[in-house]
């Protein structure tokens, strides 16, 4: 877009926050800095972003980490590392960098975002390189130390130890079942009480993303809340270890 273009979706965005703050979230701080960085976002509405933006200060007082699965071009990763930039907190991200992976078989075609005709054709798609990823945290300014990065599809690469200890927030953009119930599982038991993990896609473009859900909520029940947003805002839900702060 060009600099009009973009000068307009800044001043909507601010305005649309201002809404937000004072219908539903009235909490939250002024958009400060945060505009640019919503306008960079890709696949994410604003009301996905701002409920995100909610959910994860109200986890920054726990303790643990801050992970984010599905990364692509790290417009929300660097979304996040601005809200922890002073806080000593790690980011932790993972991606395969090499597109989507096979869809499984309880992976069914809901919202055919690209047009392709049926979910197999996905394989592959949404690839971006890692590169892209650590120039715009490094344009942010989040320090390098702080980064971890961890490349390859979760099956290969989720071991225990490319978890943090503990994590206060993590964001799930998986897309398809298997990956987003390996993510769920392995960041079971690394949850202190009220934190959250925020799946995106809860009822969209793949039905197995709310079936991983689902699955993950059955083998710990009553362990975490399913809460969902204002219909307007998105597809996506929030697992709150207990209950909502």
């Amino acid at each position: 877009m060009n600099d009009y273009e973009r000068q307009k979706y800044l001043d909507a965005i601010t305005e649309l926050y201002a809404l937000y703050r004072r219908t539903v979230f009235p909490s939250l701080p002024g958009i400060g800095n945060r505009a640019p960085l919503m306008t960079d976002l890709l696949g994410t509405s604003l009301g996905e972003a701002v409920y995100l933006l909610d959910t994860l200060l109200r986890c920054l007082p726990l303790p643990g980490d801050v992970c984010e699965f599905g990364i692509c071009q790290g417009a929300t990763s660097a979304f996040m590392a601005n809200e922890i930039m002073d806080t000593g907190k790690s980011l932790w991200l993972y991606d395969s960098f090499q597109g989507l992976p096979k869809p499984g078989e309880k992976d069914e075609l809901l919202d055919d975002i690209f047009g392709l005709g049926h979910i197999g054709k996905y394989h592959g798609t949404m690839r971006c390189g890692r590169e892209v990823v650590e120039g715009r945290l490094e344009r942010l300014g989040f320090p390098a130390e702080r980064t971890r990065i961890v490349p390859g599809f979760l099956e290969e690469t989720l071991t225990p130890d490319a978890l943090p200890h503990q994590v206060c927030f993590a964001y799930l953009d998986m897309d398809f079942h298997e990956p987003t119930l390996l993510a769920l599982r392995a960041l079971h038991g690394r949850v202190p009480e009220g934190g959250v993990l925020m799946v995106d896609d809860y009822g969209f473009f793949s039905s197995g993303v709310k079936t991983a859900v689902h699955e993950f909520l059955d083998e710990h029940p009553g362990e975490y809340e399913l809460t969902l947003p204002l219909a307007l805002s998105g597809k996506f839900c929030f697992l709150w270890k207990g209950s909502p702060a």
